[in-house]
């Protein structure tokens, strides 16, 4: 279960995450969909979707596609800099959770006051 964290620092536009798609979903329809989280990460695999972190208290799973963004530049920066109007709220707010990113300028800390 991932603990409450709160995100700290800023973005150093490394371009890593967006390299991949990340998404939020809900973990009790997985497993009612494929009868078991085992089940669910088989099927994934097959088309090249991990499942990253599972948050049962929550009810989320968090999935992970090889699909690069159509707005990442051959140098990784993003295309849409400069126009943060035209930049998906997901965009302004990534990371939602921890990552395999070293480059990244993001850190979670503990969160505290709750």
């Amino acid at each position: 279960m991932m603990a409450r964290k709160e995100r700290t620092g800023e973005c150093v536009m490394c371009g890593e995450c967006c390299k991949k798609t990340r998404v939020t979903a809900v973990l009790s329809n997985i497993v009612s969909q494929h009868g078991s989280l085992k089940e669910a990460e088989a099927y994934y695999s097959l088309h090249g979707i991990k499942i990253m972190d599972v948050d049962e208290a929550g009810d989320r799973a968090l999935l992970e596609i090889d699909m690069q963004c159509s707005k990442l530049a051959p140098d990784n920066s993003c295309l849409l800099n400069g126009t943060p109007e035209k930049k998906p709220l997901i965009c302004h707010k990534y990371p939602w959770f921890e990552d395999d990113i070293e480059t990244c300028g993001y850190t979670f800390v503990a969160k505290t006051g709750y």
